[in-house]
């Protein structure tokens, strides 16, 4: 019978991230992993998880690699229990053989200080090799890839979908991108702390008011969306469809695993002139303090009161036009790096994501989101309302 989770998560361990915590194996062995829409595989390290001590676990011939942040893995696919607990009120769950990619080869950094990776995308990002022999065993390097070939594998979330536990549904409720430093203890700061809810969505209504925002999920890789427009102020630029042959799906996509606001290069210039159309020091602010500019501003010199929202026209479920805002206490972090401190969240993306905008954190922050599979049409929907009661 399908249950409703409700995980409290937290960015405190990845500063600009939100964890959460589940139970792998037949020593429910504690994990943190990162809550990932722009990848979709269920893996931890092999230095907080060891098979050879879980009585659950089957090690296979399946081997995945990837890149993530700054850094990349390789792993053992083995299958063994992985469960879920809910808050002090909710319900919990296990996954008798669940997927999961546990590392032996790993770059410090890849998962920051989690440990591991909870993909919530599409089963065609949860690429695995068939290896000749038992992978946990061997520790085939990533060099030796062309030694298997490409094998199917369901996504943890699939799983637990296709096995009834959940309906095929989860949503986030958060206040921030980047961790607050207002407080001495972050953990202790309430704007730190969210929920993440596994198989429910609307149903949860005493975290949001009013209605949906339905955005239209074009494609089933990534979270993809169609960006149609972007408005601050009293200006507005029309967004491109990618150029025919480019190798993304759609010009945009929604990433819980992207701390910021990342729109392609062109786009991201026009936007800055926008804001610098507003008032002549917001585009130069926005430049100078980016999140790949080496610091921040005495965040008393902002009066965010004075800055516009960006609203994002995005494609509708019902294929109208939808608005998204992100509020300036959303594309400015306060509080970040260290108390006293502001950056933006919004930045360009150097040109390289090939024509796409990821749309991360900011556009959570201040929100419910829903993302909903069981849509009637379509690949999903993506309800976006009014956040409330976290």
């Amino acid at each position: 019978m399908a249950t409703m989770v409700r995980i409290p998560i937290s960015n405190v361990l990845m500063e600009n991230l939100f964890t959460a915590k589940l139970l792998v194996g037949s020593g429910a062995v504690p994990v943190a992993v990162l809550l990932d829409t722009g990848s979709s595989m269920l893996a931890v390290t092999g230095s907080v998880y060891d098979p050879a001590t879980d009585q659950n676990a089957t090690t296979t011939k399946l081997l995945q690699t990837a890149p993530f942040q700054s850094g990349s893995f390789t792993a053992a696919v083995v299958r063994t229990s992985v469960g879920i607990s809910g808050d002090a009120n909710g319900a919990a769950l296990t996954l008798p053989g669940a997927n999961l990619a546990v590392t032996y080869q790993f770059q410090p950094g890849t998962f920051g200080n989690a440990d591991g990776i909870f993909g919530l995308a599409y089963a065609t990002l949860d690429t695995a090799w068939q290896m000749p022999a038992d992978t946990w065993q061997n520790r085939y390097g990533a060099d030796q890839v062309s030694l298997g070939r490409p094998a199917d594998l369901d996504p943890y979330f699939n799983q637990l979908t296709e096995a009834g536990l959940v309906s095929g549904k989860f949503a986030f409720a958060v206040h921030r991108s980047a961790m607050s430093q207002a407080m001495d203890d972050p953990s202790n700061d309430p704007l730190n702390l969210g929920v993440f809810i596994l198989g429910g969505g609307a149903e949860c209504n005493d975290l949001y008011t009013g209605g949906f925002a339905s955005v239209a999920v074009v494609h089933e890789t990534f979270y993809n969306a169609n960006l149609l427009a972007i408005q601050v102020g009293e200006g507005s630029i029309a967004v491109p469809p990618p150029a025919p042959g480019a190798r993304v799906a759609s010009n945009a996509i929604v990433d819980s695993g992207n701390p910021t606001l990342m729109l392609d290069q062109g786009l991201y210039d026009k936007v800055v002139a926008l804001f610098g159309a507003v008032n002549a020091d917001f585009g130069s602010a926005l430049q100078k303090y980016a999140p790949n500019a080496g610091g921040g501003c005495e965040q008393t010199q902002l009066d965010l009161t004075r800055w516009p929202p960006i609203r994002l026209i995005l494609q509708g479920s019902d294929g109208g036009q939808v608005a998204v805002s992100v509020a300036p206490q959303d594309y400015w972090q306060f509080d970040c790096g260290q108390r006293g401190s502001a950056t933006t969240a919004l930045c360009g993306d150097g040109g390289m994501l090939g024509g796409q905008s990821n749309l991360g954190l900011p556009i959570f922050c201040g929100h419910y989101v829903v993302f909903d599979r069981t849509a009637s049409s379509g690949h999903g929907v993506i309800g976006f309302a009014t956040r409330t009661g976290v």
